[in-house]
Protein backbone atom coordinates (compact mmCIF):
# COMPACT_ATOMS: atom_id res chain seq x y z
CA UNK A 1 0.00 0.00 0.00
CA UNK A 2 1.58 3.47 -0.93
CA UNK A 3 1.14 6.52 1.01
CA UNK A 4 -0.78 9.66 0.08
CA UNK A 5 1.25 12.48 -1.29
CA UNK A 6 -0.11 15.77 -2.66
CA UNK A 7 1.81 17.15 -6.28
CA UNK A 8 -0.55 20.36 -6.75
CA UNK A 9 1.25 23.04 -8.36
CA UNK A 10 1.19 25.21 -5.55
CA UNK A 11 -0.39 28.59 -4.73
CA UNK A 12 1.24 31.57 -5.78
CA UNK A 13 3.15 33.83 -3.23
CA UNK A 14 1.14 36.75 -2.12
CA UNK A 15 1.82 39.67 -3.95
CA UNK A 16 3.16 42.12 -0.99
CA UNK A 17 6.16 40.33 1.04
CA UNK A 18 5.79 42.66 4.07
CA UNK A 19 3.55 41.78 6.63
CA UNK A 20 2.82 44.64 7.32
CA UNK A 21 1.43 45.45 3.75
CA UNK A 22 -1.18 42.22 3.70
CA UNK A 23 -2.38 43.27 7.17
CA UNK A 24 -3.08 46.09 6.23
CA UNK A 25 -5.31 45.23 2.73
CA UNK A 26 -9.03 46.28 2.59
CA UNK A 27 -11.01 43.11 3.58
CA UNK A 28 -13.16 41.25 1.16
CA UNK A 29 -14.92 43.01 -1.62
CA UNK A 30 -13.41 46.25 -1.32
CA UNK A 31 -15.34 46.87 2.15
CA UNK A 32 -13.28 49.76 3.65
CA UNK A 33 -14.37 49.38 7.71
CA UNK A 34 -13.35 53.17 8.29
CA UNK A 35 -16.20 54.34 6.01
CA UNK A 36 -18.66 51.81 4.59
CA UNK A 37 -19.67 50.02 8.28
CA UNK A 38 -22.64 51.90 8.84
CA UNK A 39 -25.44 49.85 9.28
CA UNK A 40 -26.22 46.54 9.94
CA UNK A 41 -25.66 45.61 6.16
CA UNK A 42 -22.19 46.45 6.29
CA UNK A 43 -21.66 45.22 9.36
CA UNK A 44 -23.04 41.40 7.93
CA UNK A 45 -20.45 42.08 5.08
CA UNK A 46 -17.37 42.92 7.03
CA UNK A 47 -18.65 39.28 9.08
CA UNK A 48 -18.89 37.85 5.59
CA UNK A 49 -15.45 38.33 4.55
CA UNK A 50 -13.94 36.94 7.52
CA UNK A 51 -15.33 33.58 6.10
CA UNK A 52 -14.41 34.40 2.52
CA UNK A 53 -10.53 34.96 3.85
CA UNK A 54 -11.29 31.06 5.13
CA UNK A 55 -12.78 29.40 2.17
CA UNK A 56 -11.38 31.03 -0.28
CA UNK A 57 -7.71 30.28 -2.30
CA UNK A 58 -7.48 33.35 -4.04
CA UNK A 59 -7.10 35.25 -1.07
CA UNK A 60 -5.13 32.87 1.60
CA UNK A 61 -4.21 29.51 2.28
CA UNK A 62 -6.24 28.81 5.64
CA UNK A 63 -8.74 25.84 4.41
CA UNK A 64 -5.92 24.26 2.07
CA UNK A 65 -3.08 23.91 4.52
CA UNK A 66 -4.69 23.20 7.44
CA UNK A 67 -4.72 19.99 5.49
CA UNK A 68 -1.93 19.42 3.61
CA UNK A 69 0.82 20.92 5.74
CA UNK A 70 0.11 18.80 9.14
CA UNK A 71 -0.77 15.95 6.91
CA UNK A 72 2.73 15.87 5.30
CA UNK A 73 4.85 16.78 8.62
CA UNK A 74 2.95 13.53 10.69
CA UNK A 75 3.33 11.51 6.93
CA UNK A 76 -0.16 10.67 6.74
CA UNK A 77 0.82 12.28 2.79
CA UNK A 78 4.39 12.61 2.00
CA UNK A 79 4.65 16.05 1.17
CA UNK A 80 2.84 19.31 0.62
CA UNK A 81 4.26 19.67 -3.10
CA UNK A 82 6.47 18.83 -5.27
CA UNK A 83 10.26 18.98 -4.47
CA UNK A 84 11.80 22.32 -3.47
CA UNK A 85 10.74 24.39 -0.32
CA UNK A 86 7.28 22.03 -0.71
CA UNK A 87 9.44 19.44 0.45
CA UNK A 88 10.65 20.70 3.32
CA UNK A 89 7.34 19.70 5.30
CA UNK A 90 7.59 16.01 4.54
CA UNK A 91 11.50 15.61 5.63
CA UNK A 92 10.49 18.10 8.74
CA UNK A 93 13.41 20.47 7.35
CA UNK A 94 11.83 23.68 7.34
CA UNK A 95 13.41 27.13 6.80
CA UNK A 96 12.67 30.61 7.95
CA UNK A 97 12.27 32.11 4.49
CA UNK A 98 10.20 29.15 3.04
CA UNK A 99 7.28 30.86 1.45
CA UNK A 100 4.59 28.50 2.11
CA UNK A 101 5.37 28.94 5.52
CA UNK A 102 5.27 32.33 5.09
CA UNK A 103 1.80 32.18 3.70
CA UNK A 104 0.21 29.92 6.28
CA UNK A 105 1.31 32.73 8.64
CA UNK A 106 -0.53 35.39 7.00
CA UNK A 107 -3.49 32.90 6.20
CA UNK A 108 -3.96 33.47 10.00
CA UNK A 109 -3.27 36.57 11.03
CA UNK A 110 -5.59 37.69 7.67
CA UNK A 111 -8.39 35.91 9.70
CA UNK A 112 -7.20 37.98 12.71
CA UNK A 113 -7.38 41.06 11.15
CA UNK A 114 -10.79 41.06 9.62
CA UNK A 115 -12.43 39.51 12.92
CA UNK A 116 -10.92 42.34 14.98
CA UNK A 117 -12.61 44.96 12.43
CA UNK A 118 -15.97 43.15 12.22
CA UNK A 119 -15.42 43.42 16.16
CA UNK A 120 -14.75 47.32 16.44
CA UNK A 121 -16.63 48.48 13.69
CA UNK A 122 -19.83 46.85 14.44
CA UNK A 123 -19.33 47.59 18.25
CA UNK A 124 -19.69 51.48 17.02
CA UNK A 125 -22.72 51.41 15.26
CA UNK A 126 -25.71 52.63 17.68
CA UNK A 127 -28.87 51.02 17.93
CA UNK A 128 -30.34 52.87 15.38
CA UNK A 129 -28.99 51.05 12.63
CA UNK A 130 -28.52 47.63 14.56
CA UNK A 131 -30.62 46.17 17.37
CA UNK A 132 -28.52 45.30 20.42
CA UNK A 133 -29.31 41.65 20.18
CA UNK A 134 -28.39 41.70 16.16
CA UNK A 135 -25.20 43.39 17.30
CA UNK A 136 -24.37 40.76 19.74
CA UNK A 137 -24.22 38.06 17.48
CA UNK A 138 -22.56 39.47 14.88
CA UNK A 139 -19.48 40.27 17.44
CA UNK A 140 -19.65 37.31 18.94
CA UNK A 141 -19.09 35.27 15.85
CA UNK A 142 -16.36 37.17 15.02
CA UNK A 143 -14.96 36.53 18.34
CA UNK A 144 -14.95 32.61 17.73
CA UNK A 145 -13.19 33.15 14.36
CA UNK A 146 -10.24 35.56 15.68
CA UNK A 147 -10.28 32.79 18.72
CA UNK A 148 -10.00 30.18 15.71
CA UNK A 149 -7.03 31.84 13.65
CA UNK A 150 -5.37 32.50 17.04
CA UNK A 151 -5.53 29.16 17.99
CA UNK A 152 -4.19 28.05 14.98
CA UNK A 153 -1.47 30.43 15.01
CA UNK A 154 -0.36 28.98 17.98
CA UNK A 155 -0.61 25.46 16.98
CA UNK A 156 1.78 26.28 14.13
CA UNK A 157 4.14 29.18 15.24
CA UNK A 158 4.27 28.86 19.07
CA UNK A 159 4.98 25.90 21.71
CA UNK A 160 1.38 24.97 22.32
CA UNK A 161 2.58 21.99 23.72
CA UNK A 162 4.46 23.82 27.01
CA UNK A 163 2.17 26.67 28.97
CA UNK A 164 5.01 27.73 30.71
CA UNK A 165 6.81 28.74 27.70
CA UNK A 166 7.72 32.29 26.59
CA UNK A 167 7.14 31.06 22.51
CA UNK A 168 3.58 31.97 22.31
CA UNK A 169 2.53 34.34 19.12
CA UNK A 170 2.00 37.84 18.51
CA UNK A 171 -1.27 38.28 19.50
CA UNK A 172 -3.48 40.97 17.64
CA UNK A 173 -6.49 42.43 19.63
CA UNK A 174 -7.54 45.22 16.96
CA UNK A 175 -6.61 46.06 13.35
CA UNK A 176 -3.07 46.07 12.56
CA UNK A 177 -1.73 49.09 10.45
CA UNK A 178 1.60 51.50 11.12
CA UNK A 179 1.01 52.35 14.61
CA UNK A 180 -0.29 49.02 15.96
CA UNK A 181 2.06 46.86 14.07
CA UNK A 182 5.44 46.94 16.40
CA UNK A 183 3.98 44.24 19.27
CA UNK A 184 6.47 41.69 21.41
CA UNK A 185 5.31 37.48 20.85
CA UNK A 186 3.46 37.03 23.90
CA UNK A 187 3.66 34.12 26.01
CA UNK A 188 2.26 30.35 25.51
CA UNK A 189 0.21 30.99 28.77
CA UNK A 190 -0.95 34.85 27.90
CA UNK A 191 -2.19 33.33 24.27
CA UNK A 192 -4.73 30.36 25.35
CA UNK A 193 -5.99 33.29 27.92
CA UNK A 194 -6.74 35.41 24.69
CA UNK A 195 -7.86 32.41 22.90
CA UNK A 196 -10.11 31.70 26.34
CA UNK A 197 -11.40 34.72 27.12
CA UNK A 198 -12.54 35.13 23.29
CA UNK A 199 -14.44 32.12 23.11
CA UNK A 200 -16.04 32.84 26.76
CA UNK A 201 -17.80 36.13 24.69
CA UNK A 202 -18.38 33.38 21.53
CA UNK A 203 -20.11 30.91 23.96
CA UNK A 204 -21.92 33.77 25.57
CA UNK A 205 -22.90 36.19 22.34
CA UNK A 206 -22.28 34.28 19.39
CA UNK A 207 -25.83 33.00 17.94
CA UNK A 208 -27.38 29.50 18.52
CA UNK A 209 -26.68 26.41 16.20
CA UNK A 210 -28.14 26.39 12.51
CA UNK A 211 -26.05 25.69 10.13
CA UNK A 212 -22.90 23.76 9.97
CA UNK A 213 -20.96 26.59 8.59
CA UNK A 214 -21.54 29.63 10.57
CA UNK A 215 -19.83 29.95 13.46
CA UNK A 216 -21.76 29.71 16.71
CA UNK A 217 -22.29 28.75 20.64
CA UNK A 218 -21.98 24.86 19.92
CA UNK A 219 -19.13 25.68 17.71
CA UNK A 220 -17.56 27.66 20.77
CA UNK A 221 -18.01 25.27 22.85
CA UNK A 222 -16.39 22.57 20.99
CA UNK A 223 -13.32 24.44 20.18
CA UNK A 224 -13.16 25.63 23.86
CA UNK A 225 -13.22 21.45 24.69
CA UNK A 226 -10.24 21.08 22.20
CA UNK A 227 -8.12 24.19 23.39
CA UNK A 228 -8.35 23.20 26.99
CA UNK A 229 -7.23 19.21 25.43
CA UNK A 230 -4.48 21.12 24.55
CA UNK A 231 -3.60 22.73 27.70
CA UNK A 232 -4.36 19.44 29.89
CA UNK A 233 -7.07 20.67 31.36
CA UNK A 234 -8.52 17.64 31.10
CA UNK A 235 -11.48 17.65 33.29
CA UNK A 236 -13.14 20.90 31.87
CA UNK A 237 -12.28 19.17 28.06
CA UNK A 238 -14.39 16.00 28.75
CA UNK A 239 -17.33 18.26 30.78
CA UNK A 240 -17.15 20.68 27.62
CA UNK A 241 -17.00 17.94 25.04
CA UNK A 242 -19.86 16.10 26.88
CA UNK A 243 -21.75 19.37 26.51
CA UNK A 244 -21.62 19.43 23.33
CA UNK A 245 -22.68 15.96 22.94
CA UNK A 246 -26.01 16.48 25.27
CA UNK A 247 -27.09 19.39 23.92
CA UNK A 248 -28.62 17.57 20.93
CA UNK A 249 -27.84 20.58 18.40
CA UNK A 250 -25.89 17.83 16.32
CA UNK A 251 -25.90 14.20 15.84
CA UNK A 252 -23.83 11.34 15.13
CA UNK A 253 -24.82 10.09 11.80
CA UNK A 254 -25.71 6.62 11.43
CA UNK A 255 -22.86 5.71 9.29
CA UNK A 256 -19.05 6.84 9.20
CA UNK A 257 -19.91 7.51 5.21
CA UNK A 258 -23.40 9.49 5.94
CA UNK A 259 -20.90 12.21 7.90
CA UNK A 260 -19.29 13.33 4.70
CA UNK A 261 -21.38 12.11 2.13
CA UNK A 262 -24.70 14.69 2.99
CA UNK A 263 -22.19 17.61 3.25
CA UNK A 264 -23.56 20.34 4.34
CA UNK A 265 -27.06 18.69 5.76
CA UNK A 266 -24.53 16.31 7.57
CA UNK A 267 -25.92 16.24 11.29
CA UNK A 268 -22.37 15.90 12.87
CA UNK A 269 -20.54 18.86 11.73
CA UNK A 270 -20.22 21.10 13.85
CA UNK A 271 -17.90 24.08 11.67
CA UNK A 272 -16.70 23.43 8.25
CA UNK A 273 -16.42 25.54 5.07
CA UNK A 274 -19.41 26.37 3.07
CA UNK A 275 -18.87 24.81 -0.18
CA UNK A 276 -21.58 24.56 -3.49
CA UNK A 277 -21.30 23.99 -7.36
CA UNK A 278 -20.14 27.96 -7.30
CA UNK A 279 -17.53 27.76 -4.72
CA UNK A 280 -15.76 24.62 -5.91
CA UNK A 281 -13.59 25.90 -8.98
CA UNK A 282 -10.53 24.81 -10.61
CA UNK A 283 -9.29 27.94 -9.00
CA UNK A 284 -10.44 27.35 -6.06
CA UNK A 285 -9.82 24.25 -4.81
CA UNK A 286 -6.61 22.57 -5.94
CA UNK A 287 -6.65 20.42 -2.34
CA UNK A 288 -8.32 17.25 -4.65
CA UNK A 289 -4.85 16.38 -6.50
CA UNK A 290 -3.00 13.30 -4.88
CA UNK A 291 -1.28 10.55 -5.75
CA UNK A 292 0.85 7.95 -4.13
CA UNK A 293 4.49 8.01 -3.45
CA UNK A 294 6.81 5.74 -1.81
CA UNK A 295 7.82 5.97 2.27
CA UNK A 296 6.98 5.11 5.70
CA UNK A 297 4.00 2.69 6.43
CA UNK A 298 2.37 3.85 9.57
CA UNK A 299 -0.48 5.59 8.24
CA UNK A 300 -1.44 3.07 5.68
CA UNK A 301 -0.60 -0.07 7.98
CA UNK A 302 -2.91 1.12 10.91
CA UNK A 303 -5.65 2.10 8.34
CA UNK A 304 -5.41 -1.21 6.83
CA UNK A 305 -8.49 -4.03 7.43
CA UNK A 306 -10.31 -0.74 9.24
CA UNK A 307 -13.58 -0.05 7.37
CA UNK A 308 -13.35 3.49 6.97
CA UNK A 309 -10.17 3.32 4.72
CA UNK A 310 -11.86 2.76 1.37
CA UNK A 311 -13.52 5.87 2.55
CA UNK A 312 -11.09 8.03 3.12
CA UNK A 313 -8.60 7.53 0.98
CA UNK A 314 -7.90 5.30 -2.65
CA UNK A 315 -4.00 4.66 -2.10
CA UNK A 316 -3.18 7.14 -4.50
CA UNK A 317 -6.19 10.03 -3.73
CA UNK A 318 -7.77 11.17 -0.51
CA UNK A 319 -11.27 11.15 -0.67
CA UNK A 320 -12.84 12.06 2.32
CA UNK A 321 -12.15 16.17 1.51
CA UNK A 322 -12.54 15.46 -2.29
CA UNK A 323 -15.78 14.47 -2.74
CA UNK A 324 -17.08 16.34 -5.44
CA UNK A 325 -20.61 15.49 -4.98
CA UNK A 326 -20.75 17.78 -1.72
CA UNK A 327 -17.89 20.27 -3.54
CA UNK A 328 -14.80 18.81 -1.33
CA UNK A 329 -14.92 20.96 1.88
CA UNK A 330 -12.79 21.38 4.30
CA UNK A 331 -14.02 19.91 8.42
CA UNK A 332 -13.40 21.69 10.88
CA UNK A 333 -15.10 20.46 14.15
CA UNK A 334 -17.36 17.61 14.24
CA UNK A 335 -19.43 15.29 16.64
CA UNK A 336 -17.06 12.59 16.14
CA UNK A 337 -14.12 14.52 17.38
CA UNK A 338 -16.03 15.41 20.81
CA UNK A 339 -16.27 11.92 21.24
CA UNK A 340 -12.62 11.48 20.99
CA UNK A 341 -11.64 14.35 23.15
CA UNK A 342 -14.07 12.89 25.85
CA UNK A 343 -12.35 8.93 25.45
CA UNK A 344 -8.64 11.40 25.71
CA UNK A 345 -8.92 13.68 28.72
CA UNK A 346 -10.85 11.02 30.61
CA UNK A 347 -8.16 8.49 29.94
CA UNK A 348 -4.80 11.47 30.62
CA UNK A 349 -7.48 12.34 34.17
CA UNK A 350 -7.41 9.09 35.92
CA UNK A 351 -10.48 8.08 35.31
CA UNK A 352 -11.33 4.40 35.12
CA UNK A 353 -10.62 2.46 32.29
CA UNK A 354 -14.76 1.27 31.71
CA UNK A 355 -15.67 5.44 32.12
CA UNK A 356 -12.84 6.22 29.29
CA UNK A 357 -13.59 3.73 27.19
CA UNK A 358 -17.20 4.31 27.17
CA UNK A 359 -16.73 7.43 24.45
CA UNK A 360 -14.82 5.56 22.63
CA UNK A 361 -16.29 2.60 22.05
CA UNK A 362 -19.55 4.54 20.38
CA UNK A 363 -17.21 5.56 17.73
CA UNK A 364 -15.75 2.00 17.27
CA UNK A 365 -18.46 0.64 17.11
CA UNK A 366 -20.67 2.84 14.88
CA UNK A 367 -17.68 1.57 11.78
CA UNK A 368 -18.73 -2.11 13.02
CA UNK A 369 -14.85 -2.72 15.20
CA UNK A 370 -16.81 -3.57 18.28
CA UNK A 371 -15.58 -1.95 21.98
CA UNK A 372 -11.92 -1.17 23.14
CA UNK A 373 -9.99 -4.96 23.78
CA UNK A 374 -7.42 -2.26 26.14
CA UNK A 375 -7.22 -4.03 29.56
CA UNK A 376 -5.12 -1.02 31.18
CA UNK A 377 -5.23 2.59 30.70
CA UNK A 378 -1.95 2.50 29.03
CA UNK A 379 -3.54 -0.11 26.08
CA UNK A 380 -6.46 2.79 26.14
CA UNK A 381 -4.72 5.59 25.44
CA UNK A 382 -2.96 3.80 22.01
CA UNK A 383 -6.41 2.47 21.22
CA UNK A 384 -7.85 6.02 21.30
CA UNK A 385 -4.66 7.59 19.47
CA UNK A 386 -5.41 4.78 16.78
CA UNK A 387 -8.97 6.00 16.42
CA UNK A 388 -8.24 9.64 16.23
CA UNK A 389 -6.18 8.80 12.88
CA UNK A 390 -9.00 6.51 11.61
CA UNK A 391 -11.57 8.71 12.55
CA UNK A 392 -9.99 11.90 11.99
CA UNK A 393 -7.52 11.82 8.93
CA UNK A 394 -6.69 14.95 6.83
CA UNK A 395 -9.51 17.14 9.20
CA UNK A 396 -7.85 20.24 10.29
CA UNK A 397 -4.00 18.28 11.16
CA UNK A 398 -5.65 16.04 13.55
CA UNK A 399 -3.27 13.17 13.09
CA UNK A 400 -0.51 15.59 13.48
CA UNK A 401 -1.26 17.49 16.43
CA UNK A 402 -2.67 13.94 17.91
CA UNK A 403 0.71 11.99 17.50
CA UNK A 404 2.75 15.13 19.27
CA UNK A 405 -0.44 15.06 22.44
CA UNK A 406 0.98 11.05 22.72
CA UNK A 407 4.17 11.75 22.35
CA UNK A 408 4.11 9.45 19.31
CA UNK A 409 5.72 11.70 16.41
CA UNK A 410 9.11 11.02 16.72
CA UNK A 411 8.36 7.01 16.68
CA UNK A 412 6.29 7.84 13.86
CA UNK A 413 8.45 9.61 11.79
CA UNK A 414 12.34 9.49 11.56
CA UNK A 415 12.82 12.75 10.42
CA UNK A 416 11.49 13.91 13.95
CA UNK A 417 14.42 14.16 16.23
CA UNK A 418 13.54 16.72 18.32
CA UNK A 419 10.66 19.09 19.87
CA UNK A 420 12.09 21.75 17.93
CA UNK A 421 10.17 20.30 14.85
CA UNK A 422 6.62 20.08 16.07
CA UNK A 423 6.16 23.89 15.21
CA UNK A 424 7.47 26.19 12.27
CA UNK A 425 9.99 28.84 12.25
CA UNK A 426 8.57 32.43 12.14
CA UNK A 427 8.58 33.61 8.74
CA UNK A 428 11.48 36.63 8.25
CA UNK A 429 8.74 39.11 7.17
CA UNK A 430 7.40 39.35 10.25
CA UNK A 431 10.82 39.64 11.85
CA UNK A 432 11.87 42.46 9.29
CA UNK A 433 8.54 44.83 9.49
CA UNK A 434 7.84 44.23 13.37
CA UNK A 435 10.60 46.11 15.47
CA UNK A 436 9.72 44.18 18.54
CA UNK A 437 10.37 40.51 17.03
CA UNK A 438 13.98 40.35 16.23
CA UNK A 439 16.15 37.33 15.24
CA UNK A 440 16.58 36.22 19.14
CA UNK A 441 12.87 35.74 19.62
CA UNK A 442 12.86 32.88 16.41
CA UNK A 443 11.40 29.52 17.73
CA UNK A 444 14.37 27.35 18.93
CA UNK A 445 16.20 25.09 16.48
CA UNK A 446 15.25 27.95 12.94
CA UNK A 447 17.62 30.49 15.30
CA UNK A 448 21.14 29.99 13.57
CA UNK A 449 19.31 29.52 9.73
Amino acid sequence: MKKIIIYSIMILCLSACELTNVLENDPPNNLVSENVVNNEADARALLNGVYTIITSRTLDKYYLFTELIPSAMIGTMSRVGAGGTNGQFGENALEFDNFVVRDFYLAFYQVINAANNTIIRTSELPESEVSEDIKREIIGEAYFLRAMGTFDALRYYGQFFDESSNYGIVLRTEPADFTTRNKARSTVAETYAQILADLDIAISDAPSYTVSYRASKTAAKALKAKVQLYRKQYAEAAALAAEVISEGTTSLEPTYGEAFSKGLSSSEMIFMTFRDENSDSEDNNRKRFYAGRPGTTWFPDLMSGDPRQPLTYSGIRVLKTNDVDTFRPTYFLRLAQMYLIRAEALAFSGASLDESKAPLNIIRNRVGNGDSPATTIDELKDDIFDEIVKELAFENGSDWFAAIRFDKAMTLKPQITSINQYILPIPEEEINSNSLVNLADQNPGYDSI
